[in-house]
């Protein structure tokens, strides 16, 4: 990110509660775009601390302006709103503390970022998110007396990329799929966002991508892919899993016993056979054991012992 003045330069960290963005499905009765309705800042956890330095009107109004512009949300919820319409309400909470040291200063700030809907289960369960970024902002205090403002510019800039995120990962929701099929080969901020997506939309001809994934540097990925396998449900994968993980790797072996039994087919049940009788560990040698059980519940013909 590039400074915002001179002799100021920050950063933003994100962190964002995946779990609650995407391996839900989206209701079965045509869930809705939301509206956008309240926009609230606050303390964060109810601290009163610098940040209520911050000129908190004029934060929520630039957070709306930038929202609406993206076209994300399907309008501004108004006081017509029909009853019952999908509302999504943003909630920014900050936490912000100046340190000084010799001749500079810095702004340190948390920002939390919470967007839920009403009423519950209307809207696509996508739209529901918690994200959270860390930033800090250096400057000369004898060059910017105004500590107010410096704390104003790092606040809007976080918030801004924080907004910036949520948007990219929602639009992943309507991509086109050689556009979900970019992310998913680049090293972007939102590949992870984009395997999920792609299990929910049940994109099948990502299935390919999604097993070259299974060997990514970063375990993240590769379990996030497992995941998105196991729930597009393609018997092409346990191949690729067999292959992918050391059979002397207790903490992988755990992991891909239950994708591959839930994944099934002949090749499934052959490799759990071969677990669950020749294995070093007792307890994996009866995950294998369990998952056959479950396999041979959900299709009795393919997973025969031999």
């Amino acid at each position: 990110m590039n400074p915002s003045s001179s002799r100021a330069t920050w950063f933003v960290c994100i962190a964002v509660a995946v779990g609650i963005v995407a391996c839900k499905r989206p209701s079965e009765a045509s869930p809705q775009v939301p509206l956008l309705g309240s926009i609230a800042i606050a303390p964060m956890e109810g601290d009163a601390d610098e940040s209520l330095l911050v000129d908190r009107e004029a934060l929520a109004q630039k957070v709306r302006s930038q929202v609406l512009q993206t076209g994300v949300f399907a309008g501004e919820a108004m006081a017509n709103t029909r009853p019952g319409a999908a509302v999504a309400k943003i909630r920014i909470s900050l936490s912000m503390e100046v340190v000084r040291a010799e001749a500079k200063a810095a702004v340190h700030a948390s920002v939390r970022l919470n967007v839920s809907t009403f009423p519950t289960g209307v809207a696509a369960s996508h739209f529901g998110e918690d994200a959270q970024a860390n930033a800090e902002m250096i400057y000369d205090p004898e060059a910017q007396p105004e500590t107010k403002r410096v704390m104003q510019r790092l606040a809007e800039s976080a918030v801004a990329d924080l907004i910036a995120a949520y948007i990219a990962r929602q639009r992943l929701w309507t991509a086109a799929p050689q556009i979900l099929h970019a992310t998913l080969v680049s090293p972007s901020e939102t590949r992870l966002d984009a395997i999920r997506v792609v299990a929910a939309r049940k994109l099948k001809d990502e299935v390919p991508t999604l097993i070259g994934l299974l060997s990514d540097d970063e375990e993240t990925i590769r379990d996030t892919a497992l995941g998105a396998l196991v729930a597009l449900g393609d018997p092409r994968a346990v191949p690729a899993l067999t292959k992918s993980r050391s059979m002397k790797d207790g903490r992988e072996m755990r992991k891909i016993i239950d994708a591959i039994a839930a994944l099934g087919g002949q090749e499934a049940a052959d490799y759990l056979n071969f677990v669950a009788e020749a294995h070093e560990d007792e307890e994996i040698r009866g995950m294998a054991k369990a998952g056959l059980v479950r396999l041979k519940k959900r299709s009795p013909v393919e997973s025969t012992s031999r």
